[in-house]
């Protein structure tokens, strides 16, 4: 199997390389763009006949000690619900991964706009037959506490707003989630701990969901800003293996650097109240934020974060981002004050629309300790 370090060392050198050399190519700008507008042709249509609703597949690979081999494709359908310029595009995507180890998710998920921005739904479907590794919780947990460790999920959450006010959107959303089947090793002593959910769960909640959005792309915004205010609540005993309450905080601002460069800005909050099951904890480390750690290194009751990015034109289709932040869990605020954790990073994009102005993009996370994450996607990170 590769060495992981090795991999990231290869993708860092690989974005150096391309941050360094495609710029020189410029005197070939002719030739160059002849053969992209081809490769866009295929995506976009003709200039004659282009095309308003976009069909793409994505691969998606990734090699490491806990899945071996992983390979898988994502699906993607952009499109409007009307044939005006202020409905925003709505998108439909379905990723699914299988791996050397037998392990399987998929994750169909839809984000849809109606007419003039009247309503925007959104949903998700998440089946994982996987595994993981788990520290425990709290933001000092040790290294030496790791367990790898298999579980099935199944989760939806769903939310449908209106907009009352120009680009203000208030309505209800829900949230259900399974976890079963939960097997660590035999020799493993986390099962019999007090942890909330340690040996799967079942819960059903509901609730509001407030947002301001006047980014003016959804895909790749420029300027504008998002806050979203929204909370779920888990308290009918008949549905819930447990009782609590979430709400979560998201801010974001967008301004403008010369002709096409953009400097974005991130806040985000989770935090909850009652006897809440471990993997509905807020974690460290995903493709979005605090990219850099590995995806549950760090869980608790409660979580912030900070981020910034820098999103850099280089030539034609082909950009860059350097981004950094910091963040912590905590069982209380004052916890969430102690051992903040930071993180940074680079990472090269790549226009897939350009009507759109939908990328591709790979992100080198780095934090703490030497943790490091490598993270191929669609769309920026926030």
């Amino acid at each position: 199997m590769i060495d992981a370090l090795k991999t990231y060392k290869l993708s860092l050198f690989f974005a150096f390389f391309l941050f360094l050399y495609l710029p020189l190519q410029a005197q070939e700008k002719s030739k160059l763009e002849l053969l992209i507008d081809k490769a866009y042709s295929i995506i976009e249509g003709s200039e004659s006949k282009p095309r308003k609703n976009y069909f793409y597949i994505v691969p998606i690979w990734g090699i490491s000690p806990e899945t071996g081999i992983k390979l898988g494709a994502s699906f993607g359908y952009v499109f409007k619900t009307a044939d005006d310029s202020i409905t925003r595009p709505s998108s439909i995507r379905l990723n699914t991964s299988y791996t050397q180890l037998n392990q399987f998710n998929i994750r169909p998920h839809v984000d849809i706009f109606f007419k003039q921005n009247t309503y925007n739904l959104k949903a998700q479907y998440v089946y994982n037959d996987f595994n993981e590794y788990f520290w425990g919780l709290g933001n000092s947990a040790p290294e030496s506490a790791k367990e790898l460790y298999n579980f099935k999920q199944q989760r939806f959450n769903a939310r449908l707003v209106k907009q009352v006010f120009k680009n203000w959107y208030f309505g209800p959303q829900l949230m259900y989630e399974k976890l079963y089947k939960v097997d660590f090793s035999d020799l493993s002593t986390t099962q019999q701990n007090n942890i909330p959910g340690i040996n799967g769960y079942e819960v059903l909640g509901a609730g509001l969901a407030f947002a301001f959005d006047n980014r003016n792309n959804v895909f790749f915004p420029t300027s504008g800003a998002y806050l979203e205010i929204s909370n779920h609540m888990f308290m009918n005993q008949k549905l819930n293996s447990y009782r609590f309450k979430a709400v979560v905080m998201d801010l974001r601002k967008y301004i403008s650097i010369g002709k096409k460069d953009v400097f974005a800005a991130q806040f985000f909050g989770s935090y909850n109240g009652g006897y809440v099951p471990y993997r509905q904890m807020p974690t460290i480390g995903n493709d979005m934020i605090m990219r850099g750690y590995y995806n549950g290194r760090y869980r608790d009751d409660h979580y912030f974060a900070m981020q910034a990015e820098y999103r850099k034109f280089i030539w034609g289709p082909v950009g860059a981002a350097v981004f950094a932040g910091f963040g912590n869990v905590g069982s209380n605020l004052t916890e969430l004050s102690q051992n903040l954790k930071p993180n940074y990073g680079i990472g090269l994009r790549g226009l897939m629309i350009r009507k759109e102005h939908l990328n591709a993009r790979i992100d080198i996370g780095f934090g703490e300790k030497n943790t490091r994450g490598v993270y191929f996607t669609i769309a920026e990170a926030f």
